[in-house]
């Protein structure tokens, strides 16, 4: 047994020291093997034995420097990219149900652009469970029932259970009240972000949420516009062009990733670059 894990920690040591000559041929190898080996759960627990917790740690920093290095070189990820990251997350979270990174880590990169709703919710509702004193947690999974899934009792739940655990803001409360309203979603989902930014520790997601918090109080400014025609004309805007030139707004926003604002078939405005970063936006995978 000794031996095993003796043979166990060198390779996971050289692996280690090899990843960063390793990463740098990744954009050119698009493979399973490129992104490493997933064994299942029970396997790794079994071969990580006491050291569960370090083991947790070393898939959390190959999986965060895969992604990190498609950030570097602006490579879009495949769905395949995505499906790997959620099994890693998911061994990795059963090793040590405690570790708070894969969480926030797993949430931020499955939701926007991705959609990959259900797999995030998932990978969140273990940590709730896990993280018993953690309210961003629950707090995220009432966001993504609210704002992805159209699931507002399911979200208030979700914030009510954020708002009874230690170091909660108070706004909280008034906001699990609010998810019962119909008809607020974009300013209700200014809230949440505003929230989001004010808790948020690692400034590289705290930069990504202010840019979707802009994206969202630009597309509330283009709501309440239309919402100012409709009562006054009785009719639904044909494009954004007839509110600037009616003076319901001074001028079309920018998208701040890049895209464009449009009214949809359905009166609702929209962005044709889904708020999302090129690089977290799933593409198919390349053969």
């Amino acid at each position: 047994m000794r031996k095993l894990l003796v043979v166990l920690l060198a390779l996971i040591i050289g692996y280690a020291l090899a990843f960063p000559v390793v990463d740098r041929y990744r954009s050119d190898a698009k493979n399973a093997q490129s992104r490493g080996l997933i064994l299942p759960p029970l396997v790794v627990k079994l071969l990580a034995m006491e050291y569960k917790t370090v083991t947790a740690d070393f898939l959390f920093a190959r999986a965060s420097q895969y992604f990190g290095g498609k950030i570097t070189r602006q490579e879009a990820a495949t769905s395949i990219d995505m499906q790997w990251l959620y099994s890693n997350l998911i061994v990795i979270t059963d090793l040590d149900p405690y570790f708070e990174d894969p969480y926030y880590f797993g949430n931020a990169l499955l939701t926007w652009g991705v959609g990959m709703y259900a797999q995030a919710n998932r990978l969140l509702e273990k940590g709730v469970r896990a993280r018993t004193w953690d309210w961003q947690l629950p707090f995220y999974l009432g966001f993504n029932k609210f704002y992805f899934l159209n699931d507002n009792a399911g979200g208030a739940e979700f914030i009510k259970i954020a708002a009874q655990r230690p170091g909660a803001p108070s706004f909280l409360t008034t906001l699990a009240a609010r998810l019962y309203q119909q008809g607020q979603k974009t300013e209700i989902a200014v809230a949440f972000l505003q929230g989001v930014i004010e808790s948020e520790r690692d400034e590289r997601l705290k930069v990504d949420y202010a840019m979707r918090l802009d994206a969202l109080k630009k597309i509330l400014y283009l709501e309440r516009a239309s919402i100012a025609y409709r009562k006054k004309t009785g009719k639904l805007p044909k494009d954004l062009t007839v509110l600037q030139r009616d003076g319901f707004i001074s001028s079309i926003p920018a998208d701040p990733y890049g895209g464009m604002f449009y009214i949809d078939k359905d009166g609702s405005i929209k962005t044709t670059s889904k708020m999302a970063n090129v690089t977290m936006q799933a593409s198919p995978e390349k053969k």
